[in-house]
């Protein structure tokens, strides 16, 4: 019985219940029961639903939702806030709980609408580029975003010390993300879509909007200096308010790292040199990214929303208002081959190089009085 989980968070959309991020056999899960404990003492025991988050790759082990049922059992979702929460074996429900975790609420805050918040999937093999990191957290700061989620599975001493000294900053949610499964044989890749999933519903009060990029990854508007800005215009656009899409595509263009520099660039920095990208962007749903209303959502997927609440919809955002920057080291499929492929120049990054080169030196600054060398 391997059974791991993670958060609990309020559910009152699509049912009420506490939904719980976790961990488990893909197929045939071991039946399981929540307890919840109440703040009166109350110790209440509830049906789950076990419902493995959808990109498993047929592995054995896959992110999962437990959903814990709140029907016929008195409790409104509200009044699960604050409370705790376990899972235990259907078999054994006597059995002292191995786990125990405190429900967080979802009820999106009042004028969070131009939020945006962003998640990173879990840093892993003792992930260590530390300056491009700080290039990366400035232009996205540049861009609007305020808040960044972030799982360490492994990182080196020099981005542990980054990421703190952004966390003191109340930029950075930084969870420790230790899975007891071995990776991409059992699970896919460090069971990102638990924490893809985890960052959804814990971001989901405080974000109007959630961005989902990895570290190597930045949209850039082509018109709007900022993403919230694109994103209000995009839905601005529809009539009535109502049909306005939730979720917004980027498609990916490559910027090999590998191609040389621009003899223009204004700034050494890895955006200002590297703008010959792939000519032809991929399609839409293959390596995009996305944007979205996180109150609109229900499930989240590396390239794309899996599901969406009643109503909700997603449309892909043009090339000529917005593009995902892909600033990739290695060829997709190893050696060189890549580097052939029709390319283009493409300088839109040089709108923020001055601003971004000051961020960056100014943050280098402070890093370099807390952080050794």
């Amino acid at each position: 019985f391997r059974f791991y989980v993670y958060s609990a968070y309020v559910e009152r959309r699509t049912v009420a219940a506490v939904r719980v991020i976790a961990a488990t056999k893909t197929r045939g899960a071991d039946p399981v029961m929540c307890r919840l404990w109440m703040a009166d003492n109350r110790t209440i025991s509830l049906k789950a639903r076990v419902k493995p988050i959808r990109e498993n790759w047929n592995l054995k082990y896959s992110a999962t939702y437990v959903l814990c049922l709140l029907r016929d059992s008195g409790v409104k979702p509200q009044d699960t806030v604050g409370a705790s929460i376990s899972i235990v074996a259907s078999t054994a429900p006597n059995r002292p709980p191995t786990n125990l975790l405190t429900i967080r609420d979802t009820e999106p805050k009042n004028g969070i609408e131009e939020t945006l918040h962003v998640c990173v999937k879990p840093f892993h093999f003792s992930y260590s580029r530390d300056e491009w990191l700080i290039e990366w957290f400035e232009l996205n700061r540049l861009l609007g975003a305020s808040h960044f989620y972030m799982y360490n599975e492994s990182l080196s001493v020099q981005v542990a010390c980054l990421l703190e000294h952004y966390r003191k900053q109340g930029l950075v949610t930084l969870l420790p993300w230790k899975l007891p499964i071995v990776t991409k044989v059992e699970i896919r890749t460090e069971g990102q879509f638990a924490a893809f999933n985890d960052c959804l519903y814990r971001s989901m009060a405080t974000a109007g909007w959630l961005l989902v990029i990895d570290v190597d990854e930045i949209i850039l508007p082509r018109r709007e200096r900022t993403l919230t800005a694109l994103l209000t215009s995009m839905r601005a656009s529809y009539n009535p308010q109502s049909k306005a899409p939730s979720a917004f595509l980027f498609r990916n263009a490559f910027f090999y790292l590998r191609w040389e520099d621009d003899p223009e660039a204004p700034a050494p920095l890895v955006t200002s040199r590297k703008t010959r990208r792939w000519a032809a962007p991929h399609a839409l749903k293959n390596r995009s990214k996305y944007a979205l209303r996180p109150r609109e959502a229900v499930e989240l997927g590396n390239h794309f929303v899996w599901e969406l609440a009643p109503g909700a919809t997603s449309i892909g955002v043009p090339t000529d208002r917005a593009l995902l920057h892909h600033y990739r080291i290695a060829c997709e499929y190893g050696g060189m081959q890549c580097l052939t492929v029709p390319s283009t120049v493409d300088r839109t990054a040089h709108r923020w190089a001055d601003e971004l080169m000051q961020r960056v030196t100014s943050e280098k600054e402070q890093l370099a009085r807390v952080c050794p060398a």
